[in-house]
């Protein structure tokens, strides 16, 4: 008979992994808030700047995302029998 194995340890560092990855996306995201507030409240800088700012945080921010990959990363599959 094989004894079953605590992956508690295992789990444990998953959701360590995870947490920094989060804290540094978040971290990350922040900085692009405060460069874009920052650009937008000097006004020597030129349109070009501003305009190159507003397109970061489009891109960073407002990108579209397929309902269907969000679900594939999150473990849910198309047919119910994979589920």
């Amino acid at each position: 008979m094989v004894p079953i194995l605590n992956q508690q340890h295992f789990l444990a560092e998953q959701f360590h992994a995870k947490d920094i990855s989060v804290i540094k996306a978040n971290y990350e995201a922040a900085l692009k808030i405060k460069r874009w507030k920052f650009i937008h409240s000097l006004s020597s800088l030129s349109k070009n700047i501003r305009k190159e700012a507003d397109n970061m945080i489009q891109s960073s921010f407002f990108s579209f995302i397929n309902n269907q990959e969000v679900l594939i990363v999150e473990g849910f599959f198309e047919s119910e029998l994979q589920n």
